[in-house]
């Protein structure tokens, strides 16, 4: 299947009051090899958020065709499970990259899918220390160079991850992998700031094939589809030994040491910000509330403790921040202490069916952060989003949270799917977002969910230039009154087609934004901005809503309309 993107972005907008009956579309097509059919092939027929065993599967017959039938109205990724080789549309460096989008509709058949699959490389060979011995169990690291020559960390979202890991003769076999140039790396980049986690505090600084200390120096490993390079060996380092990082966990109120408790830990800049994601301690705070962590350069840190989101209690923490210069570091402490908490009702609106009212006890409110007190980029995840199933009767009880702007939403699921949430009451107004305190009860908050099977359907066409070849768009749609209630991204599919389920009347705010191409590049920055400011305006209503249009011209030059 090609993509047909002769580029005037037109979206045209139907509102269906019903909910659409289930199982009549069709979808069927083609497994090719080297332009053969493809017998016996796996074909995945899934929906976005659904894990692959809850997705349909087909085996191609002897002509290498398949068949869905059945098929339930909405938005489906496609693709040709073959181990060593890769589907068309397919970017396996992200988890749930799971081939072509296509959108099916009510009592619709999709014909004439082409799917042409090809046979990955295989890049091989073994690590070595200086002395010619096997580094065992060390992971290689692997970039592929885009059109620009940029390096790219580049992992198979694959169950065969283990092939990453080198074995006990020091060997690995990385395969199923696209033809590209690649770079080869062992070991961890060892500058200020950086967490190593090793149990021994033993590392090796990082060295690329066959035994550059730096991209520039490295040789790089070009393969063709189905080719294989080998002896791809790599030397490393000697190792380099690292500091010690002691402290301990207390109760910031009652000053008794706190057991149990996860510790996470990053680098931070000389301007306070996080250097690279977060890592977690091997192991939780002991009964003393002591920890220990190991295989630390010397920098700035922050570390964070926090308690098992799955379990009852609702200590939170803010970060501490130290120094590792010499030697190991003593006498860090995280303080911790009782988070606040928003308690209240949910209520569905708009309409009186006893079936959607029956969905309240099935409702799960999910929490994120817009900002909170620490001022620390990337806390907001760490703090652990909250979330709370609610009661029959309504009730609900959020606990654990941060001092910040908290924003609530509906956890979708398919019991759920058209439950979004319109606004939030307490102290007798309306609020997007409600400001938290550590600590603080709020109490009488009235979370009003609406209910809506309304569909917003669009199609991309794009003008002023071609689309480079295999590249993706997402589509977003945004409540002008409620800008923090926007619908789900949904992916354009290999029509030029995306569609949005169970939207609630309104008026939304539709653009579009390119997505990384399957070959790993990208747009440059300009026309990722250009194609990201042109936007239309759609308003729900009922079926009778009118289509909208809007046109992504390449042709024009940035910030101008």
């Amino acid at each position: 299947m090609k993509y047909r993107f002769s580029l005037s972005l037109e979206v045209s907008v139907q509102a269906q009051p019903k909910e659409a009956k289930a199982g009549t579309g069709a979808v069927s097509g083609l497994v090719t090899l080297k332009g053969e059919p493809a017998r016996g092939v796996t074909v995945l027929l899934q929906r976005p958020g659904l894990s692959s065993s809850d997705s349909n599967r087909v085996r191609t017959d002897e002509n290498g065709r398949f068949r869905f039938s059945g098929i339930i109205a909405g938005t489906y990724s496609i693709s040709a499970l073959a181990p060593g080789h890769i589907s068309p549309g397919v970017d396996d460096r992200y988890p749930g990259g799971r081939g072509l989008t296509l959108n099916v509709s009510e009592g619709g058949k999709v014909e004439n899918i082409n799917l042409e699959i090809k046979q990955g490389a295989v890049i091989a060979g073994r690590v070595t220390d200086s002395q010619g011995r096997p580094v065992i169990e060390e992971t290689v690291n692997l970039s592929k160079l885009d059109k620009n020559g940029k390096p790219q960390m580049y992992q198979l979202n694959s169950p065969y991850n283990e092939m990453y890991r080198t074995d006990d003769r020091g060997g690995y076999r990385i395969f199923g992998l696209p033809e590209g140039r690649y770079l080869l790396s062992v070991g961890r980049e060892q500058k200020p700031g950086t967490v190593i986690r090793t149990s021994s505090g033993i590392s090796y600084p990082r060295v690329y094939y066959p035994n550059a200390r730096s991209e520039v120096d490295a040789k790089v490993v070009e393969v063709a589809e189905g080719s294989e390079a080998t002896d791809i060996d790599i030397t490393v380092h000697d190792p380099t030994k690292s500091h010690g990082v002691y402290g301990r966990v207390v109760n910031a109120d009652t000053g008794q040491p706190v057991s149990g408790m996860d510790l996470i830990v990053t680098g931070l800049t000389q301007d306070g910000k996080p250097m690279g994601g977060w890592e977690e301690i091997a192991e939780r705070s002991k009964a003393n509330g002591e920890f220990r962590l190991m295989g630390v350069a010397p920098g700035r840190y922050a570390l964070f403790a926090r308690t098992d989101l799955s379990g009852p209690s609702e200590i939170i923490s803010e970060p501490v921040i130290f120094d590792v210069v010499e030697g190991d570091t003593t006498g860090v402490e995280a303080l911790v202490r009782k988070g606040g908490s928003i308690s209240g009702v949910v209520v569905i609106e708009g309409t009186s069916d006893p079936k959607i009212l029956s969905k309240l006890s099935q409702v799960n409110l999910y929490g994120y952060y817009m900002s909170v007190k620490s001022g620390i980029p990337g806390l907001l995840f760490l703090a652990g989003a909250p979330s709370v199933n609610v009661n029959a009767d309504g009730g609900f009880r959020m606990g654990r949270l941060q001092t910040g702007k908290l924003f609530i939403t509906v956890n979708q699921s398919a019991e759920t799917r058209g439950l979004t949430v319109a606004r939030i009451e307490y102290n007798g107004a309306a609020h997007n977002e409600i400001d938290v305190t550590a600590g603080e009860q709020v109490t009488g908050a009235r979370v009003i969910l609406s209910y809506s099977t309304y569909t917003l359907r669009g199609e991309l066409k794009v003008v002023g230039g071609p689309a480079p070849p295999g590249l993706r768009f997402m589509a977003r749609a945004i409540r002008v009154d409620q800008p923090f209630q926007g619908l789900p991204v949904v992916e354009v599919d290999g029509r030029g087609e995306f569609v949005f389920e169970n939207v609630a009347p309104g008026e939304y705010e539709i653009g579009v934004l390119p997505n990384f191409a399957p070959n790993g590049e990208r747009f440059d920055l300009q026309t990722m901005r250009l194609i990201s400011s042109f936007k239309a305006r759609a308003v729900v209503v009922g079926p009778d809503t009118q289509p909208v249009t809007l046109v992504v011209d390449l042709g024009r030059k940035e910030g101008k309309r």
